[in-house]
């Protein structure tokens, strides 16, 4: 039987989503853009699930607009404010550990289009807010940050920050890529000050291939996908009704048990930290105190991490070393990069492997992983 240990890059579907993607398939397949009964059965599946992504978000349904994942969220997100208030100035200020969906789509806005970026630094693990209060300037038309950094699993203070924002410029527009927070972490779109947010579907038992873009209320963005006007004009396409359903039955289920939950992630992440400390009294422990309950960055010195995660998989151990978006690229730089901004050597980010959990992983699986790295 093997041990899954990489729930932040994917989370195995539950069996309720699939069951709610099977059934619009086979029963209520029809273009929720039509006219006749059909289609109106299709577009009110589609409504319901809006309904409970926004239920889980605390917003309107309003307010929330489907997309292909999180990569399309961040990037409407990011393009989208951006075009619509260039005449506001040509600044954005963003983090020096984004995902690559967000730093990719600012480098582009960057070399293409002459915006000025400021990315702003770490300082003893967390951003440096100063730092960040002083980037903010009257040109500054987009501010976007992570809720919990996928490598190590760092919660940024989202809430801070937005005051931060709001203070300096009243005008800048606040955006958050809280994929691998949605779950893990008890928030509202509201309660964190947020102007637009992303999320994914496969981040919480959903099916990959759907995300959704939260926008305030009264927020202006521009589409950066032309054609049918699905999603109120901004994301043409059509939309695919089983799997938002299943994205809106996974969140219902994700959020209901919310609480219990992370409560035990958290017991397994501490449990984690421990056991390994105990064994291997060498490690460096990546992830610190202001942390998400599932996620564990840990570095073992003179361990080579590709090594040991293969020799792991051999077992049917399946852990990381960092984020699996990494391996479709050339170069691991951008992970590096990140863990060098948390005070990592470039031996160390070779040595460094990260575990993470979902409400079904027990301690019984992380004694046997503690055992297979122990005797590799």
């Amino acid at each position: 039987m093997s041990i899954y240990l990489d729930n932040a890059a994917t989370t195995k579907p539950y069996p309720q989503a699939i069951q709610k993607a099977a059934e619009v398939m086979t029963e209520n397949w029809g273009n929720p853009s039509a006219i006749y009964s059909f289609g109106a059965c299709g577009k009110a599946t589609l409504e319901a699930a809006r309904e409970q992504i926004a239920s889980a978000l605390g917003a309107l349904p309003g307010e929330i607009y489907f997309t292909s994942g999180g990569t399309e969220s961040n990037n409407l997100a990011i393009l989208g404010a951006a075009s619509a208030h260039a005449e506001r100035g040509r600044h954005i200020v963003t983090t020096a550990v984004e995902h690559s969906a967000v730093t990719k789509t600012v480098r582009n806005l960057r070399r293409e289009h002459d915006y000025a970026v400021d990315y702003v630094p770490m300082v003893v693990g967390n951003l440096d807010l100063e730092a960040f209060e002083r980037s903010i300037t009257s040109e500054t038309v987009l501010v976007s940050v992570m809720l919990v950094q996928n490598e190590v699993g760092t919660v940024f203070p989202l809430r801070e920050i937005s005051r931060i924002v709001k203070r300096r410029n009243p005008n800048t527009l606040l955006h958050c890529d809280a994929v691998q927070g949605l779950g893990k972490l008890m928030f509202t779109a509201r309660e964190l000050g947020v102007d637009l947010l992303s999320v994914s579907a496969h981040k919480v038992h959903g099916i990959s291939g759907c995300g959704a873009l939260f926008i305030r209320d009264g927020v202006r963005i521009f589409a950066r996908q032309f054609g049918g006007g699905q999603e109120r004009g901004l994301r043409s396409g059509t939309e695919s009704v089983a799997l938002a359903a299943a994205f809106g039955e996974a969140a219902s289920i994700t959020f209901k048990n919310l609480a219990r939950d992370t409560s035990h992630m958290t017991t397994l992440r501490d449990y984690a930290i421990s056991e390994l400390s105990k064994h291997f009294p060498d490690a460096i422990f990546n992830t610190g105190k202001s942390c998400a309950p599932h996620i564990v960055s840990f570095t073992l010195p003179g361990v080579d991490a590709v090594s040991t995660v293969h020799n792991m998989s051999a077992r049917g151990i399946f852990i990381s070393n960092g984020a699996a978006c990494k391996s479709n690229e050339r170069s691991d730089s951008k992970r590096k990069q990140a863990l060098e901004y948390y005070g990592l050597t470039d031996a160390q980010v070779r040595s460094t492997l990260r575990i993470s959990f979902c409400d079904s992983n027990n301690i019984d699986e992380i004694d046997t992983l503690i055992a297979a790295l122990r005797s590799q």
